[in-house]
């Protein structure tokens, strides 16, 4: 490597300021054949060689042929050339690199280019983890990005919000959760958006510290920082599956009241489900009929059916559990015929309730209960005939 910058022969030189003007008039096509016309002359020193070769390149990667471009600017080190040029065409040909996705390629020049940086490094080892990251080297990339961050914080600077996030990204593919939940936290102490105290619950819910994983997202529920429907029904779940099923309605009727949250039958069954595990049954009739009517199965109409009964509205409960039975592709049958049953008995449509206990009967496995329940209804109906008669 030379140790003292060389001169370029005069019409080289006047080449290469013809070629810089037309590159800045965006004249790119005169720009390369003024420096195509020189580049094979006998009379160049290998430094004019160098510094063609290296135009050259800057105007291929103007045309956007990156092709063109990097092995022009490999042709580069084929000279002696001094350390400022080599240093400039490292750098470059790192970043042509890395716009053609050829990282492994880019690596070395980016190392080189470190390795002799006598300022903003912290930028050099970020691209260098970007490219690590990309070959699947994460533990490479969270150093290399680690040396960055914590270079700007000694120097009192907050680090980018990319090089954070890069370096959560790593540590996620690395499974390393207490690592990012560090990270997350930097990036919400500099750049406190939504999106990241919700990366913080998750984080937390993946480490199974649901605690942790309700209270930020209950804080992010006060903040109204939640904008999405997944993020409401998982937050609703994680509600429902801790036992509150009533703090799960509450966020499933927010989202729905932003229409955020689609009252579709997934969500209304959920919403139902959840009102009556909180035994809201009057509250869960709303969306249980909404979500029936939308459903082409049965399940919805025996939840609606049961809701009823619970509410001890014995017509409708019949009316919509027998709807339900006729759709069919109901899961628990024999529980619908019970339900209808004990319905049509307080109704006191003896015949009827007699007809259901029947079919639930069938079931072996409740036929035993199915055929008390036929015990009690035939003896009611006997007694009550008697009532009529006396009374007669």
């Amino acid at each position: 490597m030379a140790e003292n910058t060389p001169t370029l022969t005069a019409l080289v030189y006047k080449k290469l300021v013809e070629s810089q003007q037309a590159l800045r008039d965006k004249k790119l096509d005169s720009s390369m054949a003024i420096l195509q016309g020189i580049a094979n002359n006998v009379e160049n020193t290998p430094y004019d060689n160098a510094m063609i070769w290296h135009m050259l390149g800057y105007i291929h990667y103007e045309q956007g042929d990156l092709k063109s471009a990097a092995e022009a600017f490999e042709r580069v080190f084929e000279f002696d050339v001094p350390q400022s040029l080599s240093q400039s065409n490292h750098k470059i040909l790192a970043q042509t690199y890395m716009a053609m996705d050829r990282y492994k390629e880019a690596l070395p020049h980016l190392r080189n280019w470190l390795e002799h940086a006598d300022r903003d490094q912290e930028e050099v080892h970020v691209l260098i983890a970007h490219c690590l990251y990309e070959i699947k080297q994460f533990k490479s990339a969270v150093s290399h990005l680690q040396t960055a961050i914590d270079s700007y914080r000694v120097m009192g600077k907050a680090p980018l919000e990319p090089w954070l996030n890069l370096l959560q990204a790593s540590l996620a593919q690395m499974d390393d959760v207490k690592h990012r939940i560090d990270t997350i936290k930097l990036l919400l102490a500099w750049y406190p958006k939504p999106e990241y105290w919700l990366a913080l619950a998750s984080s937390y819910a993946q480490l199974e510290k649901m605690d942790n994983y309700l209270a930020i997202l209950a804080l992010a529920q006060r903040k109204e920082l939640l904008t999405s429907e997944s993020q409401y029904v998982s937050l609703a779940s994680v509600y429902f599956a801790q036992g509150a099923p009533q703090k799960a309605t509450e966020m499933l009727e927010e989202g729905m009241h932003k229409q955020l949250v689609q009252r579709n039958v997934r969500n209304l069954r959920f919403l139902a489900s959840a009102y009556s595990m909180a035994r809201e049954f009057q509250a869960a009739l709303i969306p249980l009929r909404q979500a029936a009517a939308l459903s082409e199965d049965g399940e919805l109409d025996i939840m609606l059916g049961n809701a009823l009964y619970q509410l001890g509205r014995w017509q409708e409960a019949s009316a919509a559990l027998a709807k339900g039975l006729e759709k069919g592709e109901v899961k628990h049958t024999t529980t619908a015929w019970l339900l209808l049953g004990q319905s049509l008995l307080n109704l006191k449509q003896y015949d009827d309730a007699i007809a259901a206990f029947e079919q639930a009967a069938l079931d072996e496995q409740r036929a035993d209960q199915a055929q008390q329940w036929l015990k009690y209804v035939r003896y009611e109906k006997e007694r009550q005939e008697k009532l009529k008669l006396e009374a007669s």
